[in-house]
């Protein structure tokens, strides 16, 4: 836990460069998609090759996550943190001044590299690192700081992008990086733990012991399959505005920057929503209207502002059954005592999700055409929704229809 005497400011300061780095690290990753154009001139490749900027990265991110919670029990966190910070600055600086499209890939891999482990160090300070009366606030960051990168970071950078150039606003974001990275290292508690030789079978057999239990593996296969459609629209949105309503990248950051504020802010009401109408009501509902949605505007026809107003609708219906589904893990799998596998496996499945459709995009947009990608985004949606339901249905709701609330039990 936190060392003794540490004081509610050292706590305090603790989440706050938190958010920051997270903040800064996540604008950076998500405003290649509406960049895409400046990129495609700068490194001169196909505009739909510039997607391979996020899916290497992605790439490396699943790395780092899935070994980030061995590392942590291995070394002094501390140090790990120094050393990611380090990486991500020094290779997005690296990005920045490669020369090539090739070095970018390389640099952008090595930066999602860094950016997982990170996230491993931000799961290690909320439950080891802060005292009780801020793990609720370390909860809010992690939750929190990605959506809101995507709502306020993404659109600025796009806008000061359009003014001054692409590369003036991702040097400043790695700026924030180096200084939110050095301030929280300087605030990073003493660890008392002991610490055990790296093990890549135990990392791997946590998560082999997790998939296992009934109704896991249907579960997170639909979450990666569902998640394609989500991140696929915002991995090629750059694209998609452009070749539908030909829009300068000043009015696709406008455009993503409403879609992302609304979505951001319905992340702080999804658990009062589910408390106020339940479970069963907004998951299933959310999950349909969702499905009625996407093939409106995901075909490019629509007046722009209806248009934008239909993908406002589906990111914050997405944010319900979504929230839904992670807040019922315990009584989806009550079988297993350890569920920071099953946390992990969930953010393990969005960026599995994110690199495989993006680099799908990459390759076959050009090839295949604009309106292919939309329907294989329906396909996605579809296919893993019903996953999910199914695993919902028999795990949460048919028990609830029968009289028993299993959400309301098995909170430990």
């Amino acid at each position: 836990m936190a060392e003794a005497g540490g004081g509610a400011i050292r706590d305090r300061l603790r989440v706050v460069f938190s958010f920051i780095l997270i903040f800064a690290f996540s604008s950076i990753d998500s405003a290649i998609s509406p960049m895409v154009e400046s990129l495609h001139l700068y490194f001169g490749v196909p505009l739909d090759s510039v997607l391979l900027l996020i899916s290497s990265a992605t790439t490396g991110i699943v790395l780092g996550v899935i070994a980030g919670p061995a590392l942590t029990a291995s070394l002094r966190v501390s140090r790990l943190l120094a050393a990611g910070t380090v990486g991500l600055v020094v290779t997005h600086a690296l990005f920045l001044l490669a020369p090539g499209f090739q070095l970018a890939l390389g640099c952008r891999f090595l930066f999602g590299l860094c950016s997982g482990t990170i996230a491993s160090v931000m799961w290690w300070l909320t439950f080891y690192g802060v005292s009780k009366e801020y793990y609720p606030a370390m909860i809010a960051v992690l939750l929190s700081a990605r959506p809101l990168a995507t709502a306020i970071g993404v659109p600025a950078v796009g806008l000061a992008a359009a003014r001054w150039g692409w590369k003036p606003p991702l040097w400043a974001l790695g700026g924030l990086i180096l200084v939110a990275g050095a301030g929280l290292w300087c605030f990073m508690p003493r660890e008392s733990e002991p610490k055990r030789p790296f093990d890549v079978r135990r990392v791997l057999g946590e998560y082999r012991d997790a998939l296992v239990v009934p109704y896991a593996s249907p579960y997170y296969a639909g979450m990666v399959v569902n998640r394609m459609c989500y991140f696929g629209f915002y991995a090629f949105s750059g694209i998609w505005f452009i070749r539908h309503y030909g829009l300068t990248l000043e009015k696709i950051s406008l455009c993503l920057l409403i879609i992302g504020l609304a979505e951001a802010l319905v992340n702080f009401s999804v658990p009062a929503l589910i408390r106020r109408f339940g479970h069963g009501r907004m998951f299933t509902s959310s999950m349909l209207v969702s499905a009625a949605v996407l093939p409106f505007f995901i075909s490019g026809r629509l007046p722009l502002v209806s248009a934008v107003a239909l993908i406002t609708v589906f990111m914050l219906l997405d944010r319900v059954y979504s929230m839904a589904a992670v807040i019922s893990i315990p009584q989806m799998f009550p079988s297993t005592g350890n569920r920071t596998a099953f946390g992990t496996l969930n953010t393990l499945a969005a960026w599995i999700g994110l690199t495989l459709i993006s680099w799908f995009e990459s390759r076959y947009t050009e090839a295949l055409g604009l309106d292919v990608i939309q329907y294989v985004l329906i396909v996605c949606f579809l296919a893993g929704s019903a996953l999910l339901y199914y695993v919902q249905y028999d795990t949460v709701l048919k028990p609830a229809a029968a009289g028993r609330s299993p959400l309301a039990t098995d909170r430990s």
